[in-house]
């Protein structure tokens, strides 16, 4: 089984919501149970599962950044904004990541990943990441959206300019950036 807990998917070990159904419920022989909420849930087969490339996994112990750079160097044209978004190359970043990072590492969603100076590109392999753990520690304590700095702002928090928002690159999905502070590579 394959679960994606997208944005606001959740688990309870042990307990349910009361209020709400679980997407799917096991339960161990000894009584033990896993309820998982708003997430996708997929059936996959031995062979996929064994197929699976868990290097691409940005929080797997198996990551694998070099192979990373590696699979965005094989794809000069990809844009940034859809090279972060690849689950081929960085398996559990979404689209908050997918702004957040791209705005820490100061480069515009629609620079095209074969005109990134190796630092930047390196910086993008390695705060998708490093953000990925952040993403998940500040969503544990309740405090996600405190820690955001373009997702879904208004205002660069650099230059104090209003961000721009559009639906970008291939996955057509929301982009906060600055025109300022980004740089756009191509």
């Amino acid at each position: 089984v394959r679960v994606h807990f997208l944005l606001f998917g959740t688990y309870r070990i042990n307990e349910r919501r009361e209020e709400k159904t679980p997407r799917l419920s096991i339960e161990t022989a000894n009584g033990n149970e896993l309820n998982l909420y708003a997430c996708q849930v997929r059936e996959i087969d031995r062979a996929t599962y064994e197929a699976y490339d868990f290097s691409a996994d940005v929080m797997s112990d198996a990551w694998d950044p070099k192979r990373a750079r590696k699979k965005l160097r094989a794809q000069p044209d990809m844009l940034a904004c859809d090279a972060l978004l690849d689950q081929d190359i960085f398996s559990g970043v979404g689209n908050i990541i997918k702004n957040e990072v791209l705005f820490r590492i100061r480069v515009h969603p629609l620079s095209t990943v074969g005109a990134l100076p190796a630092p930047k590109l390196r910086a993008l392999v390695d705060e998708a990441r490093q953000y990925s753990f952040d993403f998940l520690e500040w969503k544990r304590q309740y405090v996600l959206k405190q820690h955001w700095l373009a997702h879904a702002k208004r205002i660069c928090p650099r230059c104090n300019i209003p961000f721009l928002k559009a639906n970008l690159g291939r996955s057509n999905r929301r982009s906060f950036y600055c025109e300022r502070c980004q740089k756009r590579y191509d």
